[in-house]
This record gives C-alpha cells, structure tokens and sequence, in this order.
C-alpha cells in the first residue's frame, strides 16, 4: 500500500546511528570540515541520482548545489554560515520504505542581514617580509540573522484510524529557527566604490543535510547541519 509523495524529497538513503553511537555535532567540525562533508554528501547523492533514485529536477538541484558550494568556496572570504535543527518523528507511524530526505532544500528570510564596513589595520606582505599594521582597508561584513524554515513530506498512517488505521496521509514535518550571522565577505581599499552585495532576490542559498539520526523505540530524532551560502563581494561587481 504505497503512493506517490506530492513533494519527493532531494535524497533518502542514510546511515542510522544507534543510541549508543557517538553523534557528529556541527559544533564538533571545523567550518573547513564541514565544507568536505557538504561536498562528499553532495557526490553521494550525484551519484545516487545517475542510478535513476531522484528525478531529473532534483538531480538538477544538486548539480546546481555542487556549483554554488564550490564557487562560494573560491572566494577569498567565504561567507557559509551553519546551524542546526532537529525534528523528533514518530517512527511506527511513518509508512514502510520512507525515509527524511538527505539534503533539502530550505527557505530563508534574509531581510534582517546588514552589511557593515569598517575601517581596518591589517598586515602588509613586502617582499622583505610582513610589516604588521601598515595599511588601512574596509572591511566588509554580514551581521544580524537569517530566519529559516525547513520541510519535506512523508506518507504516515496518522489518519485517525482511517481503513482500519492502514489509510496513507501524506503530512508535511518541518522546523524553523534563527541563524545568527557576524560573517567577514571581503576586504576592499578606504576608497573603493559600494561593495556591499544584494543579500534578497534569492542571492542567499540555503539547504539541509542529516548530520545525525537517533532511533529510540517510536521515535526517530532526526539533526540537520543548516548551511547558509552568502554572497561575495564580487557579486556586486557582476550585478
């Protein structure tokens, strides 16, 4: 007794850890560690999708993940904040074969983002050496917060007792919160033009993936590491 899900979640297949296991935290990882993760992640499931398990509009997505993770990597600041929730689901009540999805996407509200430029000392490299606090320069940054909301659907038999409690509803779990954000994107010189990026417009990308899954009887508790993909200052210069 099965149906198609309204809304197919990115990836499913992961790796339940036990009561017992130790469970990776965000907190645990460098952000430098938690880039490779994203990107092994990413790989897993590019390679799931090319064995036909997600469809063409999802393996899209994350070939266009795979991108932005990497360009984003590229710059010299790389502005990728983290967070992270979690959802407890009721596991006897999910129907067979269902699972959270790996990586999801998630909707976020940047309006509460500002960018900051400050006049900053830094270092200068000469050829002789370093000459500690020799220059002036802006530095530009992203404070203030990110609200964020994540979903996907699974088939349950929460149906009041429906069919003799064997009718499948599809019912939408989810989690929302607040990321704080205090972010360096660039340096720029005292007289260089506006570089402060657009962060509206969909110019900040966002999205899930499991970290950790405890099973515990009925309940499944379910972490997601939430990435948060900021402009750089040369999308600015390119707008």
């Amino acid at each position: 007794m099965s149906r198609k899900r309204k809304i197919s979640p990115i990836y499913h297949d992961y790796e339940e850890v036990e009561m017992n296991d130790e469970i990776t935290r965000p907190g645990n990882n460098s952000d430098n560690d938690m880039i490779n993760e994203m990107r092994e992640k990413l790989e897993e499931a590019l390679d799931q999708a090319k064995n036909g398990k997600c469809s063409n509009a999802e393996a899209k997505y994350l070939k266009e993940l795979r991108e932005y993770l990497y360009n984003a990597q590229q710059a010299e600041c790389p502005g990728i904040v983290f967070d992270q929730c979690t959802i407890e689901l009721p596991r006897n009540s999910i129907a067979g074969g269902e699972s959270p999805p790996l990586i999801t996407a998630v909707l976020n509200d940047p309006f509460f983002l500002r960018c900051c430029t400050t006049p900053t000392e830094v270092d200068a490299v000469t050829p002789c050496g370093t000459i500690s606090n020799a220059c002036m320069v802006n530095e530009v940054r992203a404070t203030g917060y990110i609200n964020y909301y994540l979903s996907f659907e699974l088939d349950t038999f929460l149906n009041n007792g429906e069919s003799n409690c064997s009718a499948l509803n599809t019912l939408p779990f989810s989690c929302s919160d607040t990321t704080c954000v205090d972010e360096i994107l660039c340096y720029t010189g005292l007289d260089a033009e506006e570089s402060c990026p657009d962060f509206c417009n969909e110019n900040v990308l966002s999205f899930g993936f499991i970290c950790s899954t405890c099973n515990t009887g009925n309940k499944l508790t379910v972490t997601y590491v939430i990435v948060h993909i900021l402009p750089n200052c040369d999308d600015m210069e390119n707008s």
